[in-house]
């Protein structure tokens, strides 16, 4: 289960530093799987038991949550090497998040922001990371997605990273210098094109099942697809008036856990998963999380969301002295709605495959490769009345916003 590297000698080490005791001794450990087949294609988790003994003497036993890469032979391996998802995520945890953190507590933000990092071993390329199960912070059921509650309570989250974002780049340019513009939409990357591209084609393929929709938007989604990924790639484009900051990139529900009182409501969320941070607007985390994320009474005041998330983020930025001018309110809005493709291809391609609940047993490679197995999972995407009545329901807004006709 665990790599013969990682032994006893090997946590003592990283646990002693981490902990501060020169004096802890590791007893005993032991790894199980931390995620079930399909539910992580990016890398492998392990759940790594430990009981050690403390400089005091006290016997501890403690989990942790082990990230590895993906096997080189994987075939999903190029892609995540050529987007460099693990540098990026290691950089994330080693030295951003921790800054971002002690910028927040400098106003008084002290809340919890995500997993602790135990450590960061670039040699193995690893990380190992608290395991928040023991803190009872759970997912939420992706299949149900989520209600106001709980997407105002990620916005607020997203509203202080992207505002501590802000400012660390202000105080040090040089820990975002570089790993964070490629983007899954980026022009000089080929495999998440390939993925997209895909993906769209399956969604083609059930559109055109229903002679209502392709009557209506067959040939309109025929010219779309021509221009996909450069349509995706305008939506993280920026500019000098553009507000910019550093993005999550992969918020949706499987990245996002909450804790919960007694009654079941959500008190506290935390974000994981780092992979995708890309400097650009923050409306590339907004239309990410409401078009995966949001149940459809929840995405249904999507406007009343960015304007909740935009105050929330002026809120946290006037406690501090900074350089950057905040647009308007309206301004905010407009720049949301430039990059309303994303919400598009995002509900209609990655969405399908987050609510999937299908028999086919899902592999990375399915989401690209055009093998018969390959091409009848993304098809089965497809066969969820939830998700049949997203596609009913987006395709005749995007058309009346434009997003159908030549860009």
């Amino acid at each position: 289960m665990l790599p013969s590297w990682l032994n006893a000698e090997f946590i003592q080490t990283k646990l002693r530093a981490y902990c501060k005791d020169d004096q802890l001794r590791v007893l005993k450990l032991w790894g199980k799987p931390a995620t079930g087949k399909g539910e992580n294609f990016i890398g492998i988790m392990t759940r790594i038991c430990v009981d050690y003994e403390d400089g005091s003497g006290t016997l501890q036993n403690k989990s942790y949550i082990l990230k590895q890469t993906c096997p080189a032979e994987a075939p999903q391996a190029r892609i995540f090497f050529e987007y460099d998802v693990y540098t990026r995520e290691m950089d994330m945890y080693e030295f951003v998040l921790p800054k971002m953190a002690e910028l927040l507590r400098e106003i008084g933000i002290t809340e919890k922001l995500t997993a602790d990092c135990v450590a960061v071993d670039r040699q193995h390329s690893i990380l190992i990371l608290e395991d928040l199960a023991p803190l009872k912070y759970v997912n939420a059921d992706r299949l149900k997605q989520l209600d106001m509650a709980h997407a105002k309570l990620v916005l607020e989250l997203q509203a202080k990273l992207h505002a501590a974002a802000v400012i660390l780049n202000e105080r040090h340019p040089e820990l975002l210098a570089k790993n964070f513009s490629s983007h899954f939409f980026c022009r000089e990357k080929n495999g998440y094109a390939e993925i997209f591209t895909s993906l769209f084609k399956s969604f083609m393929r059930y559109v055109k099942t229903k002679p209502s929709l392709n009557n209506r938007y067959g040939a309109k989604l025929e010219v779309v697809l021509s221009h996909l990924m450069e349509y995706a790639a305008r939506t993280v484009d920026v500019d000098a008036k553009d507000f910019q900051t550093l993005i999550h990139g992969d918020c949706w529900t499987n990245n996002i856990m909450f804790q919960y009182d007694d009654r079941g409501t959500p008190i506290n969320v935390v974000l994981i998963d780092f992979q995708f941070c890309t400097w650009t607007s923050p409306a590339g985390d907004l239309h990410y999380f409401c078009s995966s994320s949001l149940r459809e009474d929840a995405r249904e005041k999507e406007t009343e969301l960015v304007q909740y998330h935009y105050y929330a983020m002026k809120k946290t930025l006037a406690k501090f002295s900074h350089k950057c001018v905040l647009p308007s309110l309206l301004e905010y809005q407009l720049q949301f709605e430039r990059r309303r493709f994303m919400s598009f291809i995002i509900a209609n391609t990655l969405q399908p495959l987050m609510l999937y609940e299908g028999t086919e047993e899902p592999d990375f490679y399915y989401l690209y490769q055009d093998t018969p197995k390959a091409m009848r999972f993304r098809d089965s995407m497809y066969a969820s009345e939830k998700v049949q009545r997203i596609v009913e329901k987006i395709l005749p807004m995007a058309d009346a916003k434009g997003l159908l006709d030549p860009q």
